[in-house]
């Protein structure tokens, strides 16, 4: 995965009125902010749209995507400010 390093066990937080999946990601020790659309992963995963089943799509996957973040990092400029990269369901698919 490029150097990249994810927590060990599943940990995520949602974004506060953005309806995404927020989880960390570390490169050479420095902290970064990743954040899925709700939309891109319960489309990739099938399941109903709410925040709710985001959310558990990515406790249940989140080896795979933590994965697609990782390769997406790779091809991406971060941005300024967290969420310093923000995948929605193209970027997801494209990954994935």
């Amino acid at each position: 995965m490029d150097g990249w390093c994810f927590e060990e066990e599943a940990t995520c937080w949602r974004d506060v009125g953005g309806e995404s999946i927020c989880f960390d990601g570390y490169l050479d020790g420095e902290r970064y902010v990743f954040a899925v659309s709700q939309i891109a992963l319960n489309d990739y995963y099938g399941t109903d749209d709410t925040l709710e089943d985001a959310e558990n799509n990515y406790l249940n996957n989140y080896q795979h995507v933590e994965s697609v973040a990782a390769r997406f990092a790779s091809e991406y400029e971060p941005n300024d400010e967290p969420p310093h990269y923000f995948i929605d369901s193209d970027g997801f698919n494209e990954f994935a």
